[in-house]
């Protein structure tokens, strides 16, 4: 299909340019009009020059895409206000695309309206972009337009973006400083390894055999830094490569998550967190009206190559065979007791979507508070291990220095 270059007016007078496929300028023109922007100039592009615009326009879609979680909470947000308020579908998305500051995300926005205007449902609209719109997004969606409660739908969509913004903020903010004093105390380390212990290999000279051991083990450290630096880092180099080859076997991935989940007090708390971020997906699509096998399937989609995908994967199959969800969790050997018990309460209850929403919050606060416990243990290890570093170079270099000077006997 030919692709013309265009130059158009967007609805506030603004100019834009890109490329549009169509089979003639008619359509080309047509289609831009569909999209809310006045046609100024449009040509047909070929060869360099259009590798050049989709290399554009690629570079546009990924910066979208680093962007997509800032973008879409509130543009959800504002989309269920104006549903709620009484708008049509229609006219809230053509609000939404005028209010959003983001080119790529009004255009994809825009192809959305085109779609529902042309007859087709919000959620097959969003299912075509699934670079901004996720599984569990669509599904939602779906349900809530079967049920006819799409605007508390998207409200709780933005209500659960929300919550994990905040979290992953929480978590971050935890890992900032730990992360910062490592890189600097490692740093600091092999400055001194590097550069200033070597200016002081002429002053030990003298001594040489009567060398404390401390000294000769910082003396050989300093010249393996500063004459093989580029082998440790070639060495790291293809450790992280084969890292990441090996990991990305399904199989393999899964085995390293074991062994992670392993770890004392780490391995337990990263568990932990996936727990969390797996019962509050499934919380809000159940408690969104989606069907629990597809709630089921769609979480263990946003889950990835993690373990807790495998296992929802084996809870649906079970309950296509008959059996509960609580059955179907429990014999996968990776859900706690705590949460197969207060499922087996919800489903003889008639209250599963209360219960997993309560244990997501279980969990995500107790993910909160071990993660600021290890937090907290972690900064005065961290701190304890530099000082015994400096300690050790400051011991390595005195020692000599307090022999030459006699003071030692």
């Amino acid at each position: 299909m030919p692709v013309y270059s265009y130059r158009a007016l967007n609805p506030k007078g603004k100019a834009v340019r890109g490329v549009v496929d169509a089979e003639s300028p008619q359509r080309a023109r047509g289609r831009l009009r569909s999209e809310n922007l006045f046609p100024v100039e449009v040509t047909l592009t070929t060869g360099t020059r259009a590798r050049g615009h989709y290399l554009a326009r690629l570079k546009r879609l990924l910066t979208v895409r680093r962007n997509v979680n800032a973008h879409l909470t509130p543009i959800t947000r504002q989309l269920a206000t104006l549903l709620a308020a009484g708008l049509p579908l229609v006219q809230a998305l053509d609000t939404v695309q005028e209010q959003s500051d983001d080119n790529e995300f009004s255009h994809v926005l825009a192809l959305v309206k085109d779609q529902i205007t042309s007859g087709s449902s919000l959620a097959d609209a969003l299912e075509s972009h699934p670079k901004l719109f996720s599984a569990e997004y669509v599904h939602l969606v779906r349900a809530g337009e079967l049920s006819g409660a799409l605007g508390p739908i998207l409200k709780r969509l933005a209500d659960g973006f929300e919550q994990r913004q905040a979290r992953r903020a929480k978590i971050s903010s935890a890992l900032t400083y730990p992360a910062f004093m490592t890189v600097i105390g490692i740093g600091v380390l092999f400055f001194v390894l590097s550069f200033i212990v070597p200016t002081m290999t002429g002053l030990f000279e003298d001594l040489g055999e009567a060398l404390p051991w401390p000294t000769r083990l910082l003396l050989a450290l300093s010249a393996f830094f500063k004459g093989y630096w580029w082998v440790l880092l070639l060495g790291l180099i293809l450790l992280a490569v084969l890292v990441i080859r090996y990991l990305r076997n399904e199989d393999h991935y899964r085995f390293a998550e074991n062994v992670v989940f392993r770890i004392p007090v780490a391995g337990r708390l990263i568990k932990e967190i996936l727990l969390a971020q797996t019962l509050r997906s499934m919380s809000l699509l159940t408690n969104g009206g989606v069907p629990l096998t597809s709630a089921l399937q769609v979480t263990s989609q946003g889950m990835g190559r993690s373990n807790f995908a495998t296992a929802l994967n084996t809870a649906r199959q079970q309950i296509t065979q008959g059996r509960s969800l609580a059955e179907g969790l429990a014999s996968t050997r990776l859900f706690p007791p705590l949460v197969t018990r207060m499922v087996t309460v919800g489903e003889t209850g008639g209250a599963l979507q209360e219960m997993l929403d309560r244990l997501a919050q279980t969990y995500e606060e107790e993910t909160e508070r071990a993660m600021s416990a290890l937090t907290s243990l972690v900064e005065p290890v961290i701190i304890v291990i530099m000082g015994l570093g400096i300690g050790f170079v400051m011991l390595a270099v005195l020692l000599p220095i307090f022999e030459l000077s006699g003071l030692i006997g």
